[in-house]
């Protein structure tokens, strides 16, 4: 018998009618469209400048050295792109093992003292490993 009242039991409790918790206040909050004249704001920056020990690109001769990876391997033909010259100028690379190739210089906008990229058709031409960086004599022609 205790049994068959247990499911009227619950079926009771399920017709109880529920209490609803009551919403949260509204928190007050002042909100301000700018900030007012009191607040310090930020100076602007002067221009960035190239450091005093950037190399001067020279018209022909050494531009200098650079560790150059693999570049965009969808980009034909022989290219170094550096920040060793401000313009695209025919130039060539020499590695330490003594390896040479002449190619295209062609600016990447970085710094002088940043690293290079070498297109895929330089890197085999130099025989150098495809995964690795290579250090590089930088020369305009």
């Amino acid at each position: 018998m205790r049994l068959t009242l247990l499911p009227l039991i619950l079926l009771a409790a399920c017709a109880l009618p529920r209490r609803e918790a009551p919403p949260p206040p509204e928190p007050a909050v002042s909100v301000t469209e700018a900030p007012g004249a009191e607040v310090l704001r930020p100076r602007a920056r002067a221009p960035a400048q190239a450091p005093d020990s950037a190399p001067v690109p020279a018209a022909a001769g050494l531009l200098g050295e650079t560790l150059a990876g693999l570049g965009a391997p969808g980009e034909a033909g022989l290219w170094l792109s550096t920040g060793l010259v401000s313009a695209a100028r025919p130039g060539r690379v020499t590695t330490a093992a003594g390896q040479s190739v002449a190619l295209d210089l062609r600016p990447s906008g970085a710094a002088p003292t940043a690293g290079s990229h070498l297109s895929l058709a330089a890197m085999r031409a130099l025989g150098a490993p495809l995964g690795q960086l290579v250090a590089l004599r930088v020369f305009a022609d």
